[in-house]
């Protein structure tokens, strides 16, 4: 009995010696083949785990993002009537391209307020400079003495990346109530700028185009990159 138990130990054993080395071999061999000192290796687990198994960092670049989640808070202007407005841009379903994004926004006076809420599919990869979005959603439209425009809210989106995570710039066209009586159209230009790792501001530009309006309103944000 003692001594299969003991060629097995002896076994288990010479196996787990024979890995090791050859992992340090192999390790070794790509830090040769890469001229790095064995004593920076030995320093960074980082670098470790790199040497034995390197990440596809094409593939990473391509799923990581390029554009912040960011939640935001906004002054806006229209016909010397001021406004406040909040909402959230791009929050990512999982790992997948689809976002939600939402907003109100509503004037001092009470002559104006909006709700929109849409959902948005990235058509490119993640990490490139610049990417567009078929968008649905919802919008209501109050204006007052005046009917609401409310109903499907369809349309596109493009981004460029300016500066990954730090600096974007979009524009976006997008339709109300489509073929319908009260059908708005809205032309969106917005973009923002990092001030610090979190932290960005913002600014947009939008012309509403209907039978019963067409005018503009600017906005400035402050937003909260998560």
């Amino acid at each position: 009995m003692t001594k299969p138990w003991a060629i097995a130990i002896a076994a288990i054993s010479y196996f787990s010696i024979s890995t090791a080395v050859y992992g340090d071999v192999k390790m070794s061999r790509r830090a040769n083949d890469l001229e790095i000192d064995r004593q920076v290796i030995e320093s960074s687990p980082v670098l470790q785990r790199w040497l034995e198994k390197p990440p596809d960092l094409l593939e990473d670049i391509y799923n990581t993002p390029s554009f912040n989640t960011k939640l935001g808070i906004s002054l806006t202007s229209r016909n010397n009537s001021f406004g406040v407005g909040a909402g959230v841009e791009d929050l990512f379903v999982g790992q997948s391209p689809l976002t939600v994004s939402g907003s109100y926004q509503n004037e001092f006076s009470g002559r104006e307020s909006e709700l929109q809420a849409n959902i948005r599919y990235y058509a490119l990869p993640l990490g490139s400079y610049w990417n567009i979005a078929p968008l649905v959603g919802y919008r209501q439209f109050n204006q007052l003495d005046r009917p609401q425009i409310s109903g499907l809210d369809v349309g596109l989106l493009g981004i460029l990346v300016l500066s990954p995570n730090n600096s974007d710039l979009r524009l976006s066209h997008t339709f109300t109530s489509p073929s319908g009586n009260l059908e708005m159209s809205t032309t969106a230009l917005s973009t923002s700028y990092a001030i610090t790792r979190n932290l960005r501001l913002g600014t947009k530009i939008e012309w509403r185009r209907s039978s019963l309006i067409y005018d503009s309103r600017v906005g400035f944000s402050l937003e909260l990159a998560l």
